[in-house]
């Protein structure tokens, strides 16, 4: 239980941290709907890094899909006869992930997706040369953060399409805060977190309204966001 109050993660988990947003359609700043709107102006659009970007090794492979999660494996007695994509679901949320310590050093973990049933990967994580590592893998903080920059922008794409809306282009910049682990940080400290800052940037023909609309579903749906606003505690049962 140390460990776990210990960890960053527990200012996201503890409290209710409403993310905030600053909203640009076709390069112009809109004042968002209903989601808190962040107090500071947009950053520049970035434009698409990931088009520029480039590996700098490719010795290990720190993300892939490795299948999908098997119905025999499902706890707690949730339905997996609907698929993530199905139009009606159970929208309990059924999740898992396995760590293990590999020999180099470096931690494997495979993320399960029981319900709604999908498909399970698996990454590497490695801190840096700060927190005793060799920085070979993205560290925990950032898998946590491009964790909820992914679950957003997915709800983006998935509106869209179940809408039929125009969304050309949609991309974020997202801002993450997170104290030095308790454990870590040699803090003594409970991990803390600030809210998440997200800049969004739309290219859309659809009304200033409906970029609204669209940022607001966004993160209602999504399920990392709803993490951070809702006060959780981790129930923790130890087996043989």
């Amino acid at each position: 239980m140390e460990a776990i109050s210990a960890s960053p993660l527990n200012g996201l988990m503890r409290g209710q941290l409403i993310s905030r947003f600053a909203l640009a359609k076709n390069g112009v700043e809109l004042v968002p709907r209903k989601v808190a709107q962040l107090d500071a102006p947009i950053y520049p659009d970035p434009g698409d890094r990931f088009a520029r970007s480039a590996a700098q090794a490719h010795d290990l492979v720190l993300m892939e899909p490795i299948g999908i999660t098997p119905k025999k494996q499902v706890t707690g007695g949730t339905s997996t006869a609907s698929s993530s994509l199905a139009e009606e679901q159970n929208r309990t949320l059924n999740i898992g992930a396995t760590c293990i310590l590999r020999p180099d050093g470096i931690k494997e973990i495979a993320a399960l997706q029981y319900s709604p049933h999908g498909t399970s990967f698996r990454f590497l994580s490695e801190e840096g040369a700060a927190n005793g590592g060799r920085g070979r893998a993205p560290d925990a903080n950032s898998l946590i953060s491009a964790g909820i920059g992914f679950c957003f922008m997915t709800q983006f794409g998935r509106f869209a399409a179940m809408s039929n809306l125009d969304l050309d282009e949609y991309r974020i910049v997202q801002d993450t805060h997170f104290s030095l682990g308790g454990a870590s940080g040699g803090t003594g400290q409970a991990g803390e977190a600030d809210p998440v800052e997200t800049h969004v940037y739309l290219q859309t023909s659809e009304s200033d309204d409906v970029a609204r609309e669209m940022l607001d579903i966004s993160e209602q749906t999504c399920f990392l966001h709803a993490f951070c606003r809702t006060d959780l505690k981790t129930k923790l049962k130890v087996t043989n």
